[in-house]
């Protein structure tokens, strides 16, 4: 009942109702059993905490600065100024839209299936007022004889989107039928390697370190076969690490001592791990991991700035560009009884990722709290978290 009035509210406020629906179409995916049926990368993706921590910090450095438009005009003879209403609704929309945020999901989704989308709702006058993020699986784009957008497939039906009815990104996209491809493919093999070395072997090997294995010998001669093996069945269901248990003179244990090579599993460990944080390109230090110096880090952040986050960035400015802002500039100026070419094109500024401004931020919290709290800000933890931008809520977890 709350579902019918919610969509009648909606119908007489001009929204329009969002095609995909609420369950099944657009909730986690998930399994009632333990990751069967379920995307092999997205698999990974939640189930190895090192793969989803470099997919996150890709995506949160890519995006954590926020971003602006900026008005440009097509000549040197057209007045800017006379088009600021266009930047103030655009503005409205991304804000409406919560833009930032849908940026932020669209690069981790494009990350893990190698595409991203968001179904458009619109007003009734045709403006956008949200965007439903889509299952990257079960959306497909439709391409004509001549490499055309017609559409998108959703859920296996064929056309289900019009081509202007989705906000659409992918990654690596080497073809032109719009299919890009997983960042978490190449590495399922290591994630399988690292989940049996972290999930199997080291718990084994925890049990052998304080409890060695015993192998106990019955002598059951006398008893009726089924007898006999529901004796062997009883010791050893009782015979576990670590628990002492009562024989009598029939029953002979023999203690394996056993020498697991722990070294070479962390080296093996260590490789894996290196082979994850190349793959996404992400400096070992953002993923609490240590390093030589400080000038190490500097480099490795750098590089990574100037690579992969810019990399990223240039991507998402150009689709957003392309699919958002001359959609809605041209949307506005139609309106406007104005000439088919749009005097002004409005420009995505993404707010500058420095180095060097991380570590003057950095020494500044540094300088400012102290480490005995002394300064300003002394005894105010929280303080020195919001001056470095960092979320609190990481502070009351750790306190």
């Amino acid at each position: 009942m709350s579902s019918m009035l919610a969509r009648l509210r909606r119908r007489i406020s001009g929204v329009q109702v969002p095609k995909a629906k609420r369950y099944g179409e657009t909730s986690t995916p998930t399994s009632s059993t333990y990751y069967k049926g379920m995307d092999p990368d997205y698999r990974w993706f939640r189930q190895d905490e090192l793969v989803r921590k470099c997919v996150v910090t890709n995506a949160y450095f890519s995006t954590r600065g926020g971003f602006e438009t900026r008005l440009e005009p097509s000549d040197d003879k057209v007045d800017v100024e006379k088009y600021g209403h266009v930047k103030e609704k655009v503005d409205g929309f991304n804000k409406a839209v919560n833009l930032d945020q849908a940026l932020f999901v669209a690069q981790v989704k494009r990350s893990v299936y190698g595409k991203a989308g968001f179904e458009i709702i619109v007003d009734a006058e045709g403006y956008p007022t949200g965007l439903l993020s889509l299952q990257s699986p079960k959306l497909k784009p439709d391409i004509d004889e001549n490499w055309e957008l017609t559409g998108f497939t959703y859920r296996g039906k064929k056309g289900f989107y019009g081509p202007d009815e989705v906000l659409y990104f992918t990654n690596l996209q080497l073809e032109a039928d719009m299919l890009g491809l997983s960042e978490v493919e190449p590495l399922r093999d290591v994630c399988q390697a690292r989940h049996e070395i972290l999930r199997e072997n080291f718990p084994e090997i925890a049990r052998t370190l304080w409890a060695p294995y015993v192998i106990l010998k019955a002598n059951t001669a006398g008893l009726p076969a089924e007898e006999a093996e529901k004796a062997v069945k009883a010791l050893a269901e009782v015979a576990h690490a670590g628990k002492s248990i009562a024989v009598n003179e029939s029953v002979e244990a023999t203690v394996v001592s056993m020498t697991p090579d722990i070294k070479g599993l962390n080296d093996l460990l260590g490789k894996l791990e290196q082979a994850v944080t190349a793959n996404f390109g992400v400096p070992r230090f953002l993923l609490g991991r240590p390093i030589e110096n400080r000038a190490t880090a500097y480099a490795e952040l750098e590089a990574y700035v100037d690579g992969v986050v810019n990399s990223v960035q240039r991507y998402l400015r150009r689709e957003v560009e392309r699919q958002w802002y001359d959609r809605w500039t041209r949307k506005i100026l139609d309106a406007e009884a104005s000439p088919d070419a749009p005097p002004v094109a409005l420009k995505h500024v993404w707010n500058t990722v420095r180095v060097t401004d991380v570590y003057e931020m950095a020494k500044a919290a540094a300088a400012l709290w102290g480490s005995h709290g002394m300064g300003v800000i002394g005894g105010r933890p929280e303080k020195a978290w919001e001056l470095m931008g960092w979320d609190p809520s990481e502070l009351e977890e750790e306190a």
